[in-house]
């Protein structure tokens, strides 16, 4: 375990050197550090990995400097993106560094053969997603090798922050100031997910579980008192459940097929009823 964590810590020490947004970085390492030891457990480096939404791409360039062959794919469309003084810099340093990066139009295509990654990713997306994520998981299983390794990852819907801030009458939803002002189709959160439910939709789409986790992703960035942070530590450690992260890693199965509608599992949620 020391030797895996020494490894991701001087990945992550040698992205920073060039990476020239260092302050993304730093909002992101405690994210960036429980997916890269996932992945060391599940999966030896060397392996070609597909980051889906792969966003600033410093996940990716750590990846990278971790022995994994990266790609990334992303639609680039949020505003930082837009911005050719932002996206040019990062994507110029992650081919730098021998990644390929797509950039996506609406449909999820990428330019790379089905069942050639070893890896695919798909961090901080769901979330965001406006219809079912059953399409995203069934392209990333179109993608991945028979054996892959699927890790999906994105903030607990029920973490212990957004428990008390209910209890206190405030909200679980993000700020409501950022969509009243936003232009165009929202591209912050629709539904976030408990770590059940994760598991849920991952395995309704076929993939076999493996390892599952909460994590601290941004506690440091929500709360910058340092002994509410500690209060809050100890609280988790009670219930680690309540951590303000996820993470579900799953295998592809050989026989694996994309998961189609089920229009009947419908009947009787959330207001959807038979007539007949």
């Amino acid at each position: 375990m020391k030797r895996d964590n020494a490894t991701i810590n001087q990945a992550i020490e040698e992205v920073r050197e060039g990476f020239p947004f260092p302050e993304i970085l730093e909002q992101t390492i405690d994210t960036i550090k429980p997916i890269a030891s996932l992945l060391r457990e599940q999966m030896p480096a060397g392996g070609r990995l597909l980051d889906l939404g792969c966003g600033a791409l410093d996940k990716a360039m750590v990846y990278q400097k971790m022995g994994y062959q990266c790609f990334c794919a992303d639609d680039f469309q949020d505003s930082w993106h837009k911005d050719p003084k932002n996206l040019d810099p990062v994507i110029g340093y992650a081919q730098s560094l021998g990644i390929e990066v797509y950039t996506q139009g609406e449909s999820f295509e990428v330019p790379w053969e089905k069942e050639s990654f070893d890896i695919v990713t798909i961090i901080n997306v769901i979330e965001h997603l406006h219809g079912s994520p059953r399409g995203l998981l069934n392209f990333a299983g179109t993608l991945l090798k028979p054996g892959g390794l699927l890790v999906v990852g994105m903030p607990n819907s029920v973490n212990l922050r957004k428990r008390l801030s209910v209890l206190t009458g405030g909200t679980n939803y993000t700020p409501i100031r950022g969509m009243y002002e936003f232009e165009g189709v929202w591209r912050g959160h629709i539904r976030e997910y408990t770590l059940e439910e994760t598991c849920q939709i991952v395995e309704w789409t076929g993939f076999d579980v493996v390892a599952r986790s909460t994590f601290h992703g941004i506690l440091k960035d929500r709360l910058r008192n340092r002994l509410f942070r500690s209060i809050f530590r100890g609280l988790y450690a009670v219930s680690p459940r309540l951590k303000d992260s996820l993470l579900v890693a799953s295998r592809k199965p050989v026989d694996w097929k994309p998961r189609e509608p089920d229009p009947e599992a419908l009947l009787g949620v959330d207001g959807h009823q038979s007539f007949a």
